[in-house]
């Protein structure tokens, strides 16, 4: 009993360890500075996650960003300048989202 209750804790933490953010369908754009110049500020947007252990970093990263992104989706962003990018290190991804016509 106590190997059945142990499996299904180490089945349940890898699950959580391997979930995905999925990114929202869009057409934002991820561009640099110079590139919103004459655009309005939507608002900051970012994202982080807890995974960054080894293979998982990827995963952690890929999901901050998508994280971030969705938060660019819901200001209706049209563009997305990234002032901190995702490393293995950090997982975590910030920018700046805008409006441009």
């Amino acid at each position: 009993m106590n190997k059945l209750i142990l499996s299904l804790a180490c089945l349940s933490s890898m699950t959580a360890l391997t979930a995905c953010t999925t990114v929202q369908p869009n057409t934002i754009r991820e561009v640099n500075e110079s590139s919103v110049a004459r655009c309005k500020l939507a608002g900051p947007v970012q994202g982080s996650d807890a995974i960054f252990v080894g293979l998982s970093a990827s995963v952690g990263s890929k999901n901050a960003k998508a994280k971030a992104m969705n938060q660019a989706v819901r200001l209706q962003a049209t563009d997305v300048v990234w002032s901190q990018q995702g490393t293995s290190m950090t997982n975590e991804w910030v920018g700046k989202a805008y409006v441009c016509k």
